[in-house]
């Protein structure tokens, strides 16, 4: 298999992604949606909509202020040809596990499930 440097960094979009989370940018954030995203925030597993979701990271976020993101893995699924990232959010509180999968859409990859889960 040959590899090329995009497959091997990953998506641009990380980066962006990352820097929105450590914000706490909601909007930022939901610019990487897809049409449909699979959102888990805790224990509650839901389909929305981009501006559901949008909203549901927003609200998260007012309750959960991020202080720091860190990256800690990321990689390509097999199949699909998706890419996936996982880190570890930090706020006030408690810390959160960030685990994203994206997909390639019209060129761009874009988030398809995000989860936020208690670390």
């Amino acid at each position: 298999m040959l590899f090329t440097p995009a497959m091997i960094a990953g998506p641009a979009n990380l980066g962006k992604i990352a820097n929105a989370i450590s914000d706490g940018d909601a909007t930022a954030l939901a610019s990487f949606f897809d049409e449909d995203v699979e959102m888990t925030i805790l224990d509650e597993i839901n389909l929305y909509s981009k501006a559901e979701a949008q909203a549901a990271v927003k609200a998260f976020f007012t309750k959960n202020a991020p202080k720091k993101y860190t990256q800690v893995h990321q990689g390509a699924s097999q199949g699909a040809g998706g890419q996936y990232c996982i880190g570890v959010l930090e706020t006030a509180a408690q810390k959160f596990r960030v685990m994203i999968y994206l997909e390639k859409v019209g060129g761009n990859f874009l988030i398809k499930e995000i989860k936020f889960e208690e670390e």
